[in-house]
């Protein structure tokens, strides 16, 4: 297994897969991890590793690992900061191929071009975790879906009177 120690490895070109395969071992530095808490507009990425089996598949190429993540993110309910955790499996298809507009294709999975060649495992794994975090994100004990407002601290409007000038 390949040990990556400085960060993400930004590309593999697709020549450099062997008929065995390739594997790699990726852990994102703190600068990293800030540009892919900005890509997913969350408030941090604390840490995010992963190891990566690439293979050949008929003429896709298969990309597939764990990832783990520790995630800081706004909750639904209360907007404070809670933390997240991924610890899981993933898989993703891409094609050298770019499909021929207007024909239809059907295919199972969702397959992704290649982009000049080569695998761009920064996008790929900003992309994993962007589609493995909870779409609505709790802080751990907070019960209900939103914030609750009773009527006296909910009136956006109230004040206008007071703009509003009267003829």
């Amino acid at each position: 297994m390949k040990k990556n120690t400085s960060g993400i490895k930004k590309t593999l070109m697709i020549g450099a897969i062997g008929p065995d395969g390739w594997q790699g071992e990726f852990e994102a530095t703190a600068e990293e991890c800030t540009i892919v808490a900005q890509r997913l507009d969350i408030p941090k990425v604390v840490q995010l590793h992963a190891v990566v089996q690439v293979d050949f598949q008929d003429d896709l190429i298969r990309v597939s690992g764990h990832l783990l993540a520790d995630l800081k993110r706004q909750c639904v309910v209360t907007l404070n900061i809670c933390n997240e955790h991924l610890d899981t499996d993933f898989e993703a298809l891409f094609s050298e191929n770019v499909p021929v507009s207007g024909k239809e294709i059907e295919m199972k999975e969702a397959v992704e071009t290649l982009d000049r060649g080569c695998l761009d495992f920064m996008n790929i794994l900003t992309e994993q975790v962007g589609l493995l975090m909870n779409p609505f994100p709790k802080k751990q004990g907070v019960k209900g879906d939103y914030i609750e407002f009773s009527d006296e601290e909910n009136k956006p409007f109230a004040n206008l009177k007071n703009i509003i000038k009267k003829d």
